[in-house]
């Protein structure tokens, strides 16, 4: 069986150490990573347990070092976060020098609920994501790019965090409008091992693969948390979802710079609403991965 290169940027970040452990716990794949010259030592476990390591950073002269990533591999993984110049730009450079090496696959960074059915405007880094999506299918060519839609992160930062459905510290629990849709969560973990496994499949996926731990409205997020800890919540009810837009433009319109004082509200938006949602949810697709429920999840960290 040929041994399958699978190259990787973003490998020392939160979800892309997760991916790299997964690829190199994998029988007859090689791990390639992406480092930035001096940052080596962020991944100096990975190059010890048999990570290869080409140096170099995306952007302005990137080209030797993505061709050198690029070659010979099978898929190349994208775990790259920040503005248009990373996740357009930069990804645009990356999905090229897989097109010119014969790339099979290419993941980039998505990683969210289904931006595709977000309306353009309602969550400003899905715009970015999308208008990534839009140019890939343009400049693809011949291969496959595949987008990894997870949902919300199940995540101390991110659901008892950023997002604050829940904020553990208060033992509140917080709402707008009636919280009756179902809202998609998955862990760090599980998204690293759908990643991987979709990095290693011999066979088509289509754009996009929609894998989901959980799915709860707000009341049984609620009701999970409270079954797994031991703790009752209070509920806050914040106002209607008319109530929740009309927030997102006051903050939006107040300080359009700092998005990141609204993107956590629009991120709530849009699973409140029912947008974005996983479906069709492709977890059958590898079914030895049993994703994390919130119970579990709550469970396991002690809350």
């Amino acid at each position: 069986m040929d041994t399958k290169v699978i190259a990787l940027v973003g490998g020392s970040g939160q979800l892309g150490t997760l991916i790299a452990d997964e690829v190199l716990a994998m029988p007859g794949t090689q791990l390639r990573l992406l480092v930035r010259p001096g940052s080596r030592a962020k991944v100096a476990d990975l190059e010890r347990r048999g990570a290869q390591v080409v140096e170099g950073a995306l952007g302005t002269g990137a080209d030797e070092p993505l061709a050198a990533l690029s070659a010979g591999a099978t898929t190349v993984i994208s775990a790259v976060q920040g503005g248009p110049d990373v996740i357009l730009d930069a990804q645009v450079s990356l999905l090229r020098a897989a097109r010119t090496a014969g790339v099979r696959r290419f993941i980039p960074s998505s990683f969210s609920l289904d931006m595709f059915k977000v309306d353009r405007g309602q969550i400003v880094t899905s715009d970015i994501r999308r208008a990534f999506a839009d140019i890939a299918e343009a400049e693809r060519g011949d291969v496959e790019v595949v987008h990894v839609l997870n949902g919300q992160f199940l995540d101390r930062r991110v659901l008892f965090g950023f997002i604050r459905v829940i904020d553990p510290e208060t033992g509140t629990a917080y709402v707008w409008g009636d919280g009756e849709n179902p809202m998609d969560y998955t862990t760090y973990a599980n998204t690293a091992r759908y990643t991987a496994a979709a990095a290693t499949d011999d066979n088509p996926i289509g754009r996009v693969l929609g894998v989901v731990g959980d799915s709860l409205t707000f009341p049984e997020t609620v009701q999970a948390y409270e079954k797994a800890s031991g703790k009752t919540l209070r509920v806050e009810r914040l106002g209607s979802m008319q109530d929740l837009d009309n927030r997102i433009a006051e903050l939006q319109n107040g300080d359009p710079g700092n998005f990141h004082k609204y993107l956590p509200l629009m991120y709530y938006r849009a699973q409140l609403r029912g947008d974005g949602k996983i479906d069709p949810v492709m977890n059958d697709r590898y079914p030895w991965i049993q994703p994390t429920t919130v119970e579990q999840y709550v469970t396991s960290e002690g809350f």
